[in-house]
């Protein structure tokens, strides 16, 4: 057991890198486990293979830096508003990647590809719900950004956003009509990775607007065992009152309750009404 909910925990912590404040590494493609809505992802603003000049590459690192000013002589001297620096980032991208509200309007209104993906497939708005931009993923999805656009691993927007629990990005985007059920390649699900992060707010969020609650995931892991190996006991407790499967079982044949006493999670074992090690079933306290 210890083996598979290590790499349960290592992918997570890979999903978290794929959001992170640097670009991702690339990852090979999988295929879906049974079950999961899984996206292939678009062909749609795809990088090519040109190599950057240093104008392109000037526009894109103005971009990120919010320099309005760079930004509006490179343009005005011809540079396209949609160049791309080596990596395949777009000035767009590097704008709502790094939060500026105001750039990214300024190159939307220049006529820059809502839609363009970088090299690893986000496109602005999924660089933007991964680091928690409310304002920029606001503003990208009232300019037609595609709420459902993956990248080459899968992700979406909404799972980007699960990842570190942002849930008024989640809100936006499931008001913009994200699927709360579609999963990358691998089988991360955004109830999934709000669980496991315990971000129970998310969780319930989710929930509410139809994530399955028993969806299981790469090795075969649900919310409820994912939340129990990352001893997150408020979250356990949410999705036990919602209605979760205690009784599902991992690649593994593992319960909720084998995997919370393979980690020694005495808080998630009480939420579960076992006993911790040496204790009295639903004593909450070892004798």
């Amino acid at each position: 057991m210890g083996h598979i909910l290590r790499i349960a925990v290592f992918a997570l912590l890979s999903l978290a890198g794929a959001c992170s404040d640097s670009p991702p590494a690339a990852a090979p493609p999988a295929s879906p486990p049974a079950g999961a809505t899984a996206l292939v992802p678009a062909t749609a603003g795809a990088v090519s293979a040109a190599t950057p000049d240093d104008a392109s590459v000037g526009l894109v690192d103005a971009a990120a830096r919010g320099d309005l000013q760079a930004v509006e002589a490179l343009l005005a001297g011809g540079t396209p508003v949609d160049s791309r620096n080596g990596d395949g980032w777009t000035p767009l991208i590097a704008a709502a990647f790094a939060g500026r509200v105001d750039m990214v309007e300024r190159l939307l209104a220049a006529g820059a590809e809502v839609n363009a993906r970088d090299r690893l497939g986000p496109t602005a708005l999924i660089r933007a719900a991964g680091n928690g931009y409310a304002d920029v993923v606001a503003v990208l999805l009232g300019r037609g950004a595609a709420v459902e656009a993956a990248d080459n691993d899968g992700v979406t927007a909404l799972i980007a956003a699960s990842v570190k629990g942002h849930t008024p990005v989640a809100r936006l985007l499931l008001d913009a009509g994200a699927n709360p059920n579609a999963a990358s390649q691998v089988g991360w699900a955004p109830l999934l990775t709000a669980a496991a992060g315990g971000f129970t707010e998310l969780v319930t969020l989710l929930l509410d607007r139809g994530a399955a609650i028993d969806f299981q995931g790469k090795n075969r892991m649900s919310a409820l065992m994912l939340a129990a190996v990352n001893d997150q006991p408020d979250t356990v407790i949410t999705l036990l009152a919602r209605g979760a499967d205690r009784s599902l079982r991992n690649v593994e044949n593992e319960t909720v309750v084998d995997i919370a006493r393979f980690w020694e999670h005495e808080d998630v074992l009480t939420v579960l009404g076992e006993a911790p090690a040496g204790g009295e079933p639903g004593s909450g306290a070892p004798p």
